[in-house]
C-alpha cells in the first residue's frame, strides 16, 4: 500500500512540476519581463538605460497598403540609420494580412513583418508597430487598406468611392462600417483585439520594438459631425475601446502603448480624448496642413501647423504623457515643401517631441514619397535630416535650430548626438557623437551642419 501511495505521490509531484515548467516556459515567451523595455516618465520616453530618447523617423510604408509586405529591405534600414542618422520606424501592419480569412493567421505575413524589425534591431533602429487602416478597408483613388473584407457589416449601404478619396469618411457607407465596428457587432471588435494579442504574442518580444500603436486614424462613424457628437465618442466610446484593449494587451506586455485619435484633429479640430487606464501610455497624434497640402504657399500653412501641434501637445501637458507625432509630411512636388518640413521638424525638436515623418517610399509613385529610386531625399525629406540631440542622460533646458545650427543647453551626465552621414556634426563627424556633461552646472553646445 505504501508502495501505491508513493507511486501516486511520485506521479502527481511529476505532472504538477511539468505543469510549472510548461506555465513558466509559456509566461517567458508571451509576456515580457519589464525589465530592458522603454518606458514612459512624464513627458519623456526613456530609454532601458535611463536616458530621455527623441525618436526621429519614418513611416514604412504608404505602399505597403496595396502590397502582401513593405518594400524594404536591410540595406534601406541602414540607409535609413547611417545616412539618414534616423533612429525609428513606425511600421504600418494590416489586419487583412495577419488574418485574411476569419479565424486563419498568416504566419509567413508575421514572420516577413519579424525580418524587418530584425534588420531595425542590427542598425538600431527603433520599431513601433502601426495596426493600420484607412477607409476600413475600402480603397479609393490609392488610398484605403487594413481592414479585411469578412470584417465588413455587409447590412451598411454600399461603398460609393467618391473623390478624393477622404470625402469617403463622410459619407454613410463608411460611417456604418464603424459604428458596427464600435458596437462590436458581429464580434467584429473581439476579432480585432484577437489578431493584435497575436501580434504582441509573436512580435512583441522582439528586442527593437518599443510599443504599439493601436489603431490608425480611428474613424467616429456617425458622431463625426459636430464637436459635441465626437467629443462625445472621444471620451466614451473610444476611450473605452483603448481601455479594453490596453488590459488585454497587458497580460503579455508591458512595453508603450500608444494612442491617437480620429483624422479630422490631423488638421485643427479640438482634441477631447481622455488618457486611456493603465501606464506606459504615449499619445501618438498626426499632424497635417491643409493649406500646404493643396498646394497653395499662403501664409496659413504655418498658423495650422501651430494650432494642430497645441491642441495636441495640450493633451500630452494635461495628462503628463509623451507626444510622438505619428504621421506628419507634405508633397514632394509643393512649392515650398522644404520649408514646411523644416518649420515641422523645428516644432517638434524645439519640444522634444519624436516624430515619424510620412512616408519612406520612392517618386513618382507616391506624392508623399521622400526619396527618389536611388534613395536620395526629396525636398520634403531633405530639410529634417539634420543632427539632434537622440539621447540625454539629464535634463534638457533648451533647444533651439536655425538652418545650419543647433543650440542646446543641458544638464546631467551626458548627451549622445545623431549626425547623419550627408550632415556631418562639427565639420565631419558621423554617427553616434557622446558629450560628457556637469551634473552640477548647465553646458551649452553648438552645432554647425
Amino acid at each position: 500500500m505504501r508502495k501505491i501511495l508513493f507511486q501516486n505521490l511520485l506521479f502527481v509531484s511529476c505532472i504538477t512540476l511539468l505543469h510549472l515548467l510548461i506555465s513558466c516556459s509559456t509566461s517567458g515567451k508571451e509576456k515580457d519581463k519589464n525589465i530592458d523595455i522603454f518606458r514612459t516618465q512624464d513627458m519623456f520616453i526613456l530609454t532601458p538605460d535611463d536616458e530621455k530618447i527623441l525618436l526621429r523617423g519614418v513611416n514604412i510604408s504608404h505602399t505597403a497598403k496595396f502590397s502582401y509586405v513593405p518594400w524594404v529591405g536591410e540595406d534601406e534600414i541602414r540607409f535609413l540609420a547611417e545616412r539618414f542618422g534616423l533612429n525609428f520606424v513606425r511600421l504600418t501592419i494590416f489586419w487583412k494580412n495577419i488574418e485574411p480569412e476569419r479565424g486563419k493567421y498568416d504566419i509567413q505575413y508575421i514572420e516577413k513583418i519579424r525580418q524587418i524589425i530584425r534588420w531595425c534591431e542590427k542598425h538600431s533602429v527603433y520599431v513601433m508597430l502601426d495596426m493600420h487602416q484607412d477607409l476600413f478597408g475600402f480603397q479609393a483613388h490609392g488610398e484605403g487598406s487594413g481592414i479585411p473584407e469578412w470584417a465588413r457589416d455587409n447590412e451598411c449601404p454600399p461603398f460609393k468611392n467618391l473623390s478624393p478619396w477622404f470625402v469617403n469618411y463622410l459619407d454613410e457607407s463608411i460611417s456604418c462600417q464603424f459604428d458596427s465596428f464600435w458596437k462590436n457587432k458581429n464580434s467584429v471588435l473581439s476579432d480585432f483585439i484577437k489578431a493584435w494579442i497575436l501580434i504582441v504574442k509573436e512580435l512583441g518580444q522582439e528586442k527593437a520594438v518599443i510599443g504599439f500603436d493601436i489603431i490608425n486614424e480611428p474613424w467616429p462613424g456617425s458622431y463625426w459631425k459636430d464637436d459635441e457628437s465626437r467629443k462625445y465618442w472621444e471620451q466614451n466610446i473610444l476611450t473605452e475601446f483603448y481601455n479594453q484593449i490596453i488590459k488585454e494587451i497587458r497580460k503579455y506586455s508591458g512595453k508603450i502603448i500608444f494612442y491617437e485619435t480620429h483624422p479630422l484633429s490631423d488638421f485643427g479640430t479640438v482634441v477631447n480624448i481622455l488618457k486611456p487606464e493603465g501606464e506606459n501610455l504615449a499619445y501618438a497624434p498626426h499632424i497635417y496642413t491643409i493649406t500646404g497640402t493643396v498646394g497653395s504657399s499662403g501664409p496659413r500653412w504655418n498658423q495650422e501647423i501651430d494650432l494642430t501641434f497645441s491642441n495636441h501637445y495640450t493633451h500630452a501637458q494635461k495628462y503628463n504623457v509623451p507626444m510622438v507625432i505619428g504621421e506628419y509630411g507634405i508633397g514632394y512636388e509643393h512649392p515650398i515643401a522644404g520649408e514646411i518640413s523644416r518649420y515641422f521638424i523645428d516644432k517638434f525638436d524645439e519640444n522634444f517631441v519624436g516624430s515619424a515623418i510620412w512616408s519612406f517610399d520612392k517618386a513618382p509613385y507616391y506624392d508623399l514619397a521622400i526619396v527618389d529610386e536611388y534613395l536620395n531625399p526629396l525636398t520634403n525629406f531633405s530639410t529634417v535630416i539634420r543632427p539632434y540631440p537622440e539621447k540625454v542622460k539629464g535634463e534638457i533646458l533648451e533647444i533651439d535650430y536655425d538652418k545650419s545650427k543647433l543650440r542646446i543647453k543641458v544638464q546631467g551626465d551626458y548627451i549622445i548626438f545623431s549626425c547623419p552621414q550627408i550632415k556631418p556634426c562639427f565639420g565631419d563627424k558621423i554617427g553616434k557623437i557622446k558629450f560628457e556633461l556637469d551634473r552640477n552646472k548647465p553646458v551649452d553646445i553648438e552645432i554647425s551642419f
